[in-house]
């Protein structure tokens, strides 16, 4: 009798795991594409970023090799470090494509850090324009 009990307990036991599994991976099935869609959408609006920001800075050196030797050496520093910024954050972007989808949220943050140092570097170079 005690034998049977023990059977049964550890067959309803199993059970139960067995339709807890399968709960959490229609749960996370659902919420997976929606984390895939979200990290595409961020990976495109980054990307979309930093390719203009880009494309801005190059035009502040073909503008920077126009100017003055004076002007030149003023912006020449901070047009170097608005593309070393450049550097640091295309690399993040492919850094990002090969993380997980549990990792990317975090790293995104970082990512946006670097975005946003590489505009800022930018700013500061396109201020010696505004002149």
């Amino acid at each position: 009798m005690r034998w049977s009990m023990y059977f049964l307990a550890a067959l309803l036991l199993n059970l139960f795991a067995m339709h807890s599994l399968s709960a959490a991976e229609e749960g996370q099935q659902a919420t997976s594409p929606a984390t895939q869609q979200q990290k595409e959408q961020f990976e495109k609006s980054i990307e979309d970023r930093i390719r203009r920001l880009g494309k801005q800075l190059d035009e502040l050196k073909t503008r920077a090799a126009t100017m003055t030797e004076q002007v030149k050496k003023d912006v020449k520093e901070d047009l170097n470090t608005a593309e070393q910024k450049r550097k640091i954050a295309s690399q993040k972007m492919a850094q990002m494509r090969k993380e997980t989808e549990k990792k990317w949220k975090k790293f995104s943050k970082e990512m946006n850090e670097a975005t946003n140092d590489f505009e800022r570097a930018y700013d500061k170079a396109k201020s010696h324009f505004k002149q």
